[in-house]
């Protein structure tokens, strides 16, 4: 009997073996795969978890791959940064080191150097991350900056920066060479007083009139007379005439051998008019005079008082004084009747005329007083107890003025020197500060001579902002006095009968003149010079530094340390030396030898003509030297910061020496240095990214931001200045911009400098790395995290395999022999 087929014992015997199958399959791709399930299904309740998880760890990889893109990014600009800084540190190390040798094309090896450098610099500023310019804000397409070749030289029509250096330099130092300044002529004016309020009577004597009329038929009936304390005896008879004889005849016999007191004389009217000598003189008609003789003449005992200063309203009183003085002369005078003293304007004119160096006298109408000094040397000053008012005089003071100004060309100019202050230290001078339109300062050197050391310093602002003081010095230089004509007799010998000479300077000899004896009338210009100098260096001080030589057959007295000297005693022997009258001051004044000195001369006028010749020169200097240097660095200035809200400014010329303003360039003319995007946005800005999803880092760049402009302006200008070797102010110009451009490249206060872009940059770099380190520990906790939720513990997953693989074949086999069984063999 066979048994065949399946009975549903059977079938579930087989799905449960599948099942078996299948879970065993499962088991073994978990332990494979070391996953849960292929599907989300297949995780189950979790499924959601793990899509956020995966989801979010693919959001932290697409900020990794940003980050990873921007570090690199952000290294090339750190390294193209620490180029450029290194190549203007190169220029600036290299500057205490230069020398003014011209070599190639008119410019210094350090030049060179500095062209080379900007080199550097422009090629860092050009640098790419792939296909993109970091340098040039929003517009990574173009690159940020021009070509070196093209920036100095221009391009066609672009000028260049070269170009605008020499057009700004003509306009800065002007047609002239004088910086566009103006130095007009020097103005003196003489020192002087005038009064003009006095209301002072003129001077006037004593006078008595009689009333009584003299002429005939007046017969006298004799008397006497007491006038001024003389007894005058009138005879019986007398008529008018001789009245005023007997009056007289005893005034003068009183007054032997003097002027008399008091004179008689009949007025038109025949009336006696006695008259005081002078203003100080009254007339005095005593009571020892006979009544009758005083009634027939018509007068009566009493004084008639004079006019003069004491005793006049508004005059002055015995005992003050007055003091005039004009430079080293004055006169004092004291008010009064006394011996030496003064009462009346007369004789205060009298007093006031032995002035030296000037005039003054008083107008004998109304009492104003007049000062006027000789020369612009003399200062005035009034003094004394005596108000300077009683005279007319306002002021008690005047000093003569001996004036230097310098002036801007024109008002409203931008260019050369702008006048910013004045100071001196010369005693009595004053200055007066800028002012007017155009602007111009000046020094007034009054009256009295420079001391040695003594300054006046002229302080201007140049194109650049800074600020230069040019300081004038006043030095005493040798002083001499240079014979002429001398050692004229037969054989060249002083001749005649020499007499004995003098020598005399303030410091030689305590300031007292030196005899000069023993010249004899064979002496030559050799041999009087040795004996004076013999004298002079014989003296118990020494000479002094006053030398006596011969010089073309003629003597040369001189004071090296700048004294005035003077000769005196016997004429006829200076005349022979040939020192004739009007040469017997030194009046040669040796020039100064140092920078910026001036000579003090022999008179005001003649040290305000050298404080005169030195400003020109040195201004002029000055504009050659350092005002090109400013225009150069101010010239480099204003072509690099530009950009679109800003174009080059350049001079509005030509005429370029004459010009007074700037005007704005343009693409078709002038040279575009910075060829990036130059908006308003803020540089870092420009460039922007995401490295979380709520960070983001700025770290754009442009090439004209100020941390590069003043580099790239400064090692330009340097490279762009070209030197003559026939220029004698070269190494002056080429000195000054050295020391600005070293200066510029300092450390800068309240200025943008490279390090300050760098450290922009590195902390960018620095948030970077905190984000790349946030999603490195982000991404490790996810992936542990997804792992719980999808993986399978694979201890577990083996035993469970292993079990199930034991119970597989346990069944399997026991099935297999099961479907080989049949009647014949379960008997």
């Amino acid at each position: 009997m066979t048994i065949s087929g399946l009975g549903s014992q059977s079938k579930l015997q087989v799905e449960r073996l599948v099942a078996m199958r299948r879970q065993l399959d499962d088991l073994q791709r978990q332990l494979g795969t070391q996953k849960r399930s292929d599907t989300y299904a297949g995780i189950g309740l979790d499924r959601g978890l793990t899509i956020a998880l995966r989801t979010k760890l693919s959001s932290v990889a697409a900020y990794n791959g940003s980050i990873s893109q921007l570090d690199t990014r952000l290294k090339l600009a750190q390294t193209a940064l620490t180029d450029i800084d290194a190549a203007a540190r190169t220029v600036k190390t290299s500057i205490p080191k230069a020398t003014y040798v011209i070599s190639q094309n008119g410019r210094t090896q350090d030049q060179v150097t500095a062209q080379g450098q900007l080199d550097r610099m422009l090629g860092a500023l050009n640098t790419q991350f792939g296909d993109q310019y970091i340098f040039s804000g929003q517009s990574p397409d173009r690159p940020a900056v021009e070509t070196t070749d093209h920036i100095l030289n221009g391009l066609g029509p672009q000028a260049g920066l070269i170009q605008l250096i020499t057009e700004r330099n003509q306009a800065d130092v002007g047609a002239t060479g004088m910086g566009r300044l103006v130095i007009p002529a020097t103005t003196s004016s003489i020192a002087g007083l005038t009064g003009t309020t006095a209301t002072l009577s003129p001077d006037a004597a004593g006078v008595t009139t009689g009333t009584a009329d003299l002429s005939g038929p007046y017969v006298s009936a004799g008397g006497t007379l007491d006038l001024n304390g003389v007894t005058v005896t009138v005879p019986p008879g007398a008529d008018g005439t001789t009245v005023g004889d007997a009056i007289n005849t005893a005034m003068t016999a009183a007054a032997a051998p003097g002027a008399p007191q008091v004179t008689a004389s009949l007025d038109g009217s025949n009336r006696l008019v006695l008259t005081g000598a002078d203003a100080d003189t009254s007339v005095t008609m005593g009571a020892g005079s006979s009544p009758s003789l005083l009634t027939e003449l018509g007068v009566s005992v009493g004084t008639a008082a004079p006019t003069n200063l004491l005793n006049q309203a508004g005059g002055v009183t015995a005992g003050q004084t007055l003091t005039v003085a004009i430079g080293s002369s004055s006169v004092s005078v004291t008010f009064g009747t006394g011996v030496g003293e003064v009462s009346t304007m007369a004789e205060l004119n009298t007093a006031l005329s032995s002035l030296s160096g000037g005039t003054a006298s008083v107008n004998p109408a109304n009492g104003n007083l007049t000062v006027t000094a000789a020369s612009s040397t003399g200062a005035i000053t009034i003094g004394g107890t005596a108000a300077a008012s009683k005279f007319g005089l306002a002021a008690t003071s005047s000093a003569p003025t001996n004036v230097v100004s310098i002036g801007e060309d024109v008002a409203g100019s931008v260019f050369g020197f702008k006048l910013s202050a004045i100071a001196t230290t010369v005693s009595g001078a004053t200055v007066t500060q800028p002012a007017g339109s155009p602007r111009s300062m000046s020094v007034d050197l009054g009256g009295t001579l420079p001391k040695d050391g003594d300054t006046v310093t002229f302080t201007f602002t140049l194109p650049d902002g800074t600020s230069e003081n040019m300081v004038l010095t006043a030095v005493s230089t040798p002083k001499s006095i240079v014979g002429t004509g001398g050692f004229a007799a037969p054989g060249s010998v002083l001749g005649g009968t020499p007499g004995d000479i003098t020598i005399q300077t303030p410091t030689l000899n305590g300031g007292a003149p030196v005899t000069i004896s023993g010249l004899r009338a064979s002496d030559s210009p050799s041999t009087a010079a040795t004996k004076i100098s013999a004298a002079l260096s014989a003296l118990p001080g020494g000479n002094s530094g006053v030398t006596v030589s011969s010089l073309g057959g003629q003597l040369v007295v001189k004071s090296a340390a700048g004294e005035q000297v003077a000769l005196g005693g016997d004429s006829a022997t200076l005349d022979g030396l040939g020192f004739t009258a009007g040469n017997r001051v030194a009046t040669v004044v040796d020039a100064p030898t140092g920078k910026n000195q001036f000579a003090i001369g022999t008179t005001e006028a003649e040290t305000l003509s050298n404080l005169h010749s030195l400003l020109n020169s040195s201004v002029g200097t000055l504009a050659r030297t350092s005002l090109a240097a400013a225009s150069a660095v101010q010239a480099g200035n204003e072509f690099f910061n530009s950009g679109d809200a800003s174009p080059v400014q350049r001079v509005n010329g030509p005429p370029f020496d004459s010009a007074t303003s700037l005007v704005a360039g343009t693409s078709a003319n002038t040279m575009q240095w910075y060829t990036g995007e130059a908006g308003s946005m803020n540089a870092r800005n420009t460039s922007v990214a995401r490295i979380d999803a709520e960070i983001t880092v700025s770290y754009g760049m442009r090439a004209n931001e100020q941390a590069f402009r003043i580099p790239l302006a400064n090692v330009a200008v340097m490279a762009a200045v070209s030197f003559s070797s026939s220029d004698t102010d070269g190494a002056g110009r080429f000195t000054a911009l050295m020391g600005r451009i070293q200066s510029n490249l300092g450390n800068q206060q309240g200025v943008q400098k490279v390090s300050d872009v760098t450290a922009d940059l590195g902390a960018t770099q620095k948030s970077v790395q905190t984000a790349k380190d946030r999603h490195t520990q982000t991404t490790a906790a996810l992936t542990d995290m997804l792992g719980s939720v999808e993986g399978v513990p694979m201890e577990e997953s083996a035993s469970m395999i292993l079990a199930l693989q034991t119970s597989l074949s346990a069944s399997l086999q026991t099935t297999a022999m099961l479907s080989k069984l049949n009647l014949v063999n379960f008997l």
